[in-house]
Formats: structure tokens, C-alpha cells, sequence
């Protein structure tokens, strides 16, 4: 029996990708929109535009569906546009699991992030019992994120069949938008990062996400969380690795992690001029010099989750990205 989708999110990259692995699954896709539908112009998907925090509508609009996946989102780690990222991130998750539970879905998946968790310690791995971030100096991105959590699990407890997925740093194709690595990947293909800093995040593919997020309909423990983390790698080894692929030099010099600070005045100035995202901001750098050591195990043994090679990532993003002229 063909099952039914309802997405939210479906503009962003995590949408994107998991419309086009559900329709190759044989499911039929309902998506929430906005204006942007660049994502899935031309798809066999039904679109439903309308409000996040009315739950009445999303109630009305779930009705029939067998699961929710809910990937909207407010993404960022500067502390600006706090009050849409509470109303989207926190607001927006409390109205969908509100009409999930009024028009009976059997299934719930959240996608949150690795920044919902505690980064410190550092000592050890970072694993699905590690606490969610609360501290009020914290990112207001993390925050809300941690908190769109919470009410994800009090749906839970009142009856909702829910699984929270945990990404690292989302890397691949079908980035419309781009997202913000989307974008880094782009800037080093282009050569405009010809400096580095000596950090790096860990990296995992956006299609090893969303098979995973499938999986985790049938195969997933209700009420239960799962980090969906793949490689750590340096903007160095990134740079490397772009310049290897499309055969031109992308880097010149790596600079100490501490010298970025220096640069945050300048970066936010050029911003400002051309009218694009600063390569480094406070909130980046401070993402930056946090990171615990994700560890996957739950979702390999759960889930299946098995997340491929780096370079064959990053390969597919720069075919992809070339094909579609960014």
C-alpha cells in the first residue's frame, strides 16, 4: 500500500533531497510551501501552502498521511532573528505535533541538530544521552532547537509515535538555496577562500540523512533520538579535497584558529558591501571551538546508517553545483 508524506522544510536542502528519495520509494509527498519552490519545481508532489503555526490548518492538511517530517526551520548561529527562529523553530514544532496528534499520524520525525546537544564536556564521545543546551548564553539557534525538542517529547508522552534525528554539518547535492555549506563549498570551488583556519566540523551527506530518516518510520524505538554524524574534517581538507576534484588550486595558507577573531570586523564589512552571509561570524567561530565527538553507533545499528566517503560527497555537490551553475 503506497503511504503517504506530509513535509515541511521541503525548500531547504534536507527537504529537497528527501522528497526526491520518498517519490523513488513510492510515496506520495504532500509539502508544506512558501514562495520558494525551486526545490521541487517540476516533482509529481502535491503542495499545500499555509501557515506553520496554525495548527487547525496543518491539522486538516495531515489528515490521510501516514508520516510527518518536519525539517523547517529557522538555520543559524548568529543571534539575530531570535523572535522568528522562536516562532519557527519552537512554535512552529509545538502547532505541527499538535495537529500530528489531532489527525492521528503514525509516525513523527523530527529533524533537530547536533547543536541541540551540550557540547561540553569535550572528554569522550557525545552520545543521545547527553543533555540538551539550556544555558541562556548559548546560541539562540541551539536554544531553539533544544526547545523544539522538548516539545517533540512531551508529544510523545501524550500519545505521538515521534523520532528525533540529530545531523552534524550537512554536505551534498540538490542545495537550491544554497545552505550555508552549500555556500562554503561554492566559495572554495570559486576560489574566494583562498584562507583557511585551522578548524573544521564533522560532515555528514544529506542523502545518508534523509535514507535514514526513512528507516527510522519502521525501523526506529519511538521517543527516541539519533545522531546521524559521519566524518571530521578541516576547512583544510575540505579546500584539499575541492582542489583535487576540480583540478585548481583553492587554497594558499591556513591561519591559527585564534587569527579568525581578527578577521570578524572585515568580514561583517564585506558582508555588508556585497550583500552576502560573512564567511565568519561570532556565532561560527564559537560553533567552531566547541565540538564534541558525535558517535553514531545508535543509528548504525538502528537505522542502518551508514554514511559514505567524504570525497564521493563532495564530488557529487561540485557535479551538482556545476550542473546547475552556482
Amino acid at each position: 500500500m503506497e503511504k503517504q508524506a506530509f513535509i515541511t522544510g521541503g525548500s531547504g536542502h534536507v527537504g529537497a533531497n528527501l522528497i526526491r528519495q520518498l517519490i523513488n520509494d513510492d510515496w506520495k509527498v504532500r509539502c508544506l510551501v512558501n514562495k520558494d519552490i525551486r526545490a521541487f519545481a517540476g516533482l509529481d508532489i502535491e503542495l499545500v501552502e499555509g501557515n506553520i503555526l496554525d495548527s487547525l490548518f496543518l491539522e486538516e492538511k495531515m489528515w490521510g498521511c501516514y508520516a510527518v517530517f518536519h525539517a523547517a526551520a529557522i538555520v543559524g548561529v548568529e543571534n539575530i532573528n531570535a523572535e522568528e527562529m522562536e516562532r519557527v523553530n519552537v512554535q512552529g514544532t509545538k502547532a505541527m505535533c499538535n495537529a500530528a496528534l489531532m489527525s492521528k499520524i503514525e509516525r513523527f520525525i523530527y529533524f533537530s541538530s547536533i547543536h541541540a546537544y551540550e557540547q561540553k564536556p569535550l572528554e569522550g564521545v557525545l552520545n543521545e544521552n547527553r543533555i540538551l543546551v539550556s544555558d541562556s548564553r548559548s546560541s539562540q539557534y541551539d536554544l531553539t532547537k533544544a526547545r523544539a525538542e522538548n516539545e517533540v517529547n512531551e508529544a510523545h508522552k501524550k500519545g505521538l509515535h515521534t523520532v528525533i534525528l540529530n545531523p552534524t554539518g550537512i554536505l551534498g547535492p540538490n542545495d537550491f538555496k544554497p545552505s550555508r555549506m552549500g555556500q562554503l563549498i561554492t566559495n572554495i570551488m570559486n576560489q574566494k577562500m583562498p584562507i583557511t583556519i585551522n578548524a573544521g566540523f564533522n560532515w555528514v551527506d544529506v542523502r545518508d540523512v534523509c535514507s535514514a530518516a526513512i528507516e527510522s518510520v519502521d525501523k526506529a524505538n519511538p521517543g527516541n533520538n539519533y545522531i546521524l554524524s559521519g566524518k571530521w574534517a578541516s576547512f583544510q581538507d575540505l579546500s584539499e579535497i575541492v582542489s583535487k576534484q576540480i583540478g585548481k588550486k583553492t587554497r594558499w595558507v591556513t591561519l591559527p584558529f585564534c587569527v579568525a577573531y581578527l578577521y570578524l570586523p572585515f568580514s561583517y564589512l564585506f558582508s555588508k558591501i556585497f550583500l552576502k552571509r560573512p564567511l565568519f561570524s561570532v556565532g561560527s567561530l564559537r560553533a567552531l571551538a566547541v565540538q564534541a565527538s558525535p558517535l553514531n553507533k545508535k543509528a548504525r545499528d538502528r537505522l542502518a546508517f551508514d554514511p559514505r566517503p567524504l570525497d564521493e560527497t563532495i564530488k557529487d555537490t561540485i557535479d551538482w553545483l556545476v550542473k546547475n551553475d552556482f
